[in-house]
């Protein structure tokens, strides 16, 4: 089952494209629209996977001592080729990680924080010893011209559901389960629905207690969501 993004989602995302650090206030006077709307548009993306976090973009060049970026080519077993990825981003100094088609097939984008000389080291040690890949290679990122997760997306574009609990695409009505007035997940059916809140029955209650002792305070609804959702968020596998 695909949903799709409407007018307001488009707009709450280009905002924080533009600057992540945006309270739903700001955004709402923004797009001109409430707040609270703001906070329903966005609890309904974090739900859904569109918007998986919002973090600081670091420039590299800016940060003292030397930081240097490398693009690494990987030559895989095509059978291993997304075990071979998910290996390469377990490794901490892995920031991006790719599939990709031609003559190598797995493209990953390293930061570390050590010399030139250390670059061959890490790449034959780190990369070059797992398991399936046949052949390496790697360019040095001379200077970086621009960075960015912008992309150009359209009012009604459909976006794909999976189940919260069995991971499944949802293809047909999504069950949804409201956590404390907010925070929502989708499921493909009745069952996972069920297991979900069997398995999640006490964080889901300390939740929805969380929600009901923060209302009566006479404090901005924006407060709340953001006192609401960082509880939440606490909860790793949640």
């Amino acid at each position: 089952m695909d949903t799709k993004l409407d007018k307001i989602d488009l707009a709450i995302i280009k905002s924080l494209m533009k600057d992540g650090r945006k309270s739903f206030r700001q955004v709402g006077r923004e797009i001109k629209v409430s707040t609270p709307t703001v906070e329903s548009h966005f609890s309904k993306m974090k739900g859904l996977g569109i918007i998986e976090n919002v973090e600081p973009i670091l420039n590299i060049d800016r940060i003292e001592g030397q930081v240097i970026s490398i693009m690494v080519s990987s030559k895989t077993d095509p059978l291993k080729s997304v075990d071979i990825a998910n290996r390469l981003s377990m490794i901490p100094e892995v920031r991006d990680v790719y599939l990709i088609t031609g003559n190598y097939n797995v493209l990953v984008k390293v930061s570390i924080t050590k010399s030139h000389e250390h670059i061959e080291e890490f790449v034959r040690e780190k990369i070059a010893t797992i398991d399936g890949i046949k052949s390496v290679s790697y360019q040095v990122i001379a200077k970086t011209i621009k960075d960015s997760q912008s992309i150009q997306i359209n009012a009604g574009i459909s976006v794909k559901m999976n189940c919260d609990y069995c991971e499944n695409d949802i293809l047909q009505e999504a069950k949804s389960l409201e956590i404390g007035h907010q925070f929502k997940r989708y499921f493909c059916c009745n069952s996972c629905l069920t297991l979900y809140k069997q398995k999640y029955k006490g964080r889901i209650e300390a939740a929805a207690a969380v929600s009901k002792s923060i209302k009566p305070k006479i404090i901005s609804k924006e407060y709340l969501w953001h006192k609401f959702y960082y509880h939440i968020d606490s909860y790793h596998d949640f």
